[in-house]
């Protein structure tokens, strides 16, 4: 399930890379004119960094899970740049600012399912007092931190 996972979220990174550089993006994607996309036009770089964010974290990259929020921190900031250099498209700080939201907001929400998945498993560990503590601690560990190396949720 993670390759899937992970073979989506470069996919989703590099067509949305695409997307941002491109003259016309609702072009690219056939829905130039569309009601609903004018609507979350004001939107896009703070919805598309969440759905970045909350793919790239859902993954285990062999980096702790700071350095993935680095790493898409400092795309965000690279993409803007970018933009600068496209006919008809500007770099904005507006734009990179909605990015570095919908990256925190992805963090947040991966966050909390992380803490929710460890209450969930203490409570299943008071239930079921048959399964050996050694089991559970193991289990735990592996709903935690599913990335290598630390202890904690960032690495």
């Amino acid at each position: 399930m993670q390759g899937v996972i992970r073979a989506i979220s470069i996919a989703y990174l590099v067509f949305m890379t695409l997307l941002l550089l491109t003259a016309d993006p609702t072009r690219l994607i056939g829905l130039h004119g569309l009601p609903l996309l004018r609507l979350l036009m004001p939107w896009a770089h703070l919805l598309s960094f969440l759905a970045l964010a909350v793919l790239a974290l859902s993954v285990r990259w062999p980096v702790p899970r700071w350095g993935v929020v680095l790493i898409l921190v400092l795309y965000a900031g690279m993409t803007e740049i970018s933009q600068s250099f496209v006919p008809k498209r500007t770099g904005e700080w507006k734009d990179w600012f909605m990015n570095l939201a919908g990256i925190a907001v992805g963090t947040a929400i991966c966050w909390t399912a992380v803490l929710l998945t460890g209450a969930i498993m203490k409570a299943r560990r008071r239930r079921c007092p048959a399964i050996p503590s050694d089991q559970w601690e193991v289990l735990q560990k592996v709903m935690s931190r599913p990335a290598a190396g630390g202890e904690s949720w960032w690495g």
